[in-house]
């Protein structure tokens, strides 16, 4: 047996893969999942449609990629960071789940910034505060919906809620533990200050294993509902960062990994996790999480909105359209040539302002700007947000020698090249497919003893880089001129009453 599972659990989709032990992608399926905002900055998701998508994306991918159920090793699953999905003691779901792009928690935030206690916080938790994470949205969920708080047994993560209906078994893992103002990052447990802070105790959390540790296998109804058979080892797996690193062999320092999904991120292994912490520029606006292996961390800059920004922008003007045609239609359009600019702020900001108030912008409209300008102007902002993330890790201990692209950004060239050319770096791309759900799958390979370690398993199942993207002088000079105008347009908001005051 040597078919590995991944299972990978977005905001926009789940995806579903089965691998070959080399990385050979056998079968690949996907179902879409529904994001409701009932109220302005809300964003929210049904926990029970997760599970229904899964099992659906994985029957597809078992039956297409033409393994048996006997072959299939293991299964890992992987996902969204930082929501919150409520469960009562008998394991009812008791509420929409709060995601990680929801803002209702700011005033909480700004209460926890005032009080005495901040600095403790970002101390024990390495981490700033921001509005979607577990902790925060706990937080108000206890002053809004004291009803429903109250009958909250457990606050667990979307892959652990998953992989707990898969399994039975309701445990996490450090990467997405990290990920919920809950957890002490340095010696990798439920934080006690912080848990007496949000008036839980270590029972209301699922237990903490490692990310490639299989701890029971699959229960026979979900064997049955995905066509895999009943005792298949599940794997802790890992947040949807560090999955998606193990997949792209990003283990060790001097590597960095830009994300465009329908969120973006800048991913940095680090292996001094304090040293990190204790860098200004991340008690701001940088992310210290867990990486899947128990001797690495990895620094994390994050843009709410980016995929997300250009989804908005067809849904909205041009519903129907595919992102293929948007993207090819703004390739004519010239470099920052047109005076139109975009703030992907649609669901305010993580890096580098921390400000859930802020909103997005299109600056610089005229009568001559058709869908094409904006479309590039959305994609140019998306890829200007990442500067200024990558500018906000990298003083924060993180060198870079080359960076990584992934997500739905590879599937057209005009975002490899905004990459290279706004960011000013060479950028390597994949031809692998799925790299999160790969990642899931690898660490399932490892939990099930196809592979020795995750190393082993990066060695086996990542396919080498091919030849970089190179940045582009001439539109690098561009975009450098353009990127200092994008720069003043947030600090222009704030001075306006349309962003977080001074």
């Amino acid at each position: 047996m040597d078919a590995l599972v991944g299972l990978d659990l977005g905001t926009s989709s789940v995806k579903a893969v089965v691998m070959q032990r080399d990385g050979r992608l056998l079968a690949a399926a996907g179902e879409e999942t529904a994001l409701h905002t009932p109220q302005p900055g809300w964003a929210e998701q049904d926990p029970q449609d997760w599970l229904a998508a899964s099992l659906r994306a994985l029957r597809r991918a078992v039956a297409e990629s033409g393994v048996s159920a006997q072959q299939v090793a293991g299964m890992g699953v992987t996902g969204q960071m930082h929501s919150l999905v409520c469960l009562s003691g008998a394991g009812e779901v008791l509420r929409p789940a709060i995601l990680w792009a929801d803002s209702r928690s700011q005033p909480q935030v700004d209460a926890l910034l005032r009080s005495p206690g901040a600095d403790a916080l970002a101390e024990w938790t390495g981490n700033p505060l921001a509005a979607g994470m577990m902790l925060v949205s706990w937080l108000w969920l206890r002053e809004n919906e004291a009803d429903t708080a109250r009958r909250t047994r457990w606050l667990v993560s979307p892959k652990d809620y998953l992989r707990w209906q898969l399994s039975g078994d309701l445990g996490t893992e450090d990467s997405d533990a990290s990920a919920t103002l809950l957890f002490d990052p340095f010696e990798r447990y439920w934080s006690q200050p912080v848990l007496d802070l949000a008036g839980l105790r270590e029972e209301n959390l699922p237990y903490v294993n490692l990310s490639a540790r299989a701890a029971v296998g699959l229960r026979p109804s979900m064997a049955a509902a995905c066509g895999l058979r009943a005792g298949t080892p599940v794997v802790f797996g890992a947040s949807d960062q560090a999955a998606r690193a193990v997949g792209q062999g990003l283990l060790d320092e001097g590597w960095a990994a830009v994300t465009i999904g329908t969120g973006g991120q800048i991913f940095a292994p680090v292996r001094d996790a304090r040293a990190a912490a204790r860098q200004a520029p991340h008690r701001k606006a940088v992310h210290l999480f867990c990486h899947a292996l128990p001797d690495r961390w990895h620094l994390q800059a994050a843009t709410l909105s980016a995929g997300l920004s250009l989804r908005w922008l067809r849904d909205q003007l041009w519903p129907g359209s595919d992102y293929a045609s948007l993207a090819e239609a703004a390739q004519a359009v010239e470099a920052a040539q047109e005076g139109l600019f975009f703030l992907p702020h649609l669901a305010g900001e993580r890096t580098p302002h921390l400000d859930s108030s802020v909103r997005g912008l299109f600056a610089g409209l005229s009568l001559s700007h058709q869908r094409a300008h904006l479309t590039r102007a959305v994609m140019e902002g998306v890829v200007f947000s990442l500067r200024q993330g990558l500018e906000a890790l990298t003083p924060a201990g993180a060198p870079l020698e080359g960076l990584l692209l992934a997500g739905g950004a590879l599937r057209h060239p005009l975002w490899v090249r905004l990459a290279a050319d706004i960011l000013g770096q060479a950028v390597f791309t994949t031809e692998r497919e799925e790299i999160t759900a790969c990642g899931a799958a690898m660490l399932a390979g490892v939990g099930s003893g196809v592979y020795a370690d995750v190393r082993a398993a990066v060695q086996q199942a990542v396919p080498p880089l091919g030849q970089p993207v190179l940045p582009d002088p001439q539109r690098v000079e561009q975009y450098t001129q353009a990127y200092a105008r994008y720069g003043r347009l947030y600090p222009a908001l704030r001075q306006a009453g349309f962003a977080r005051p001074d």
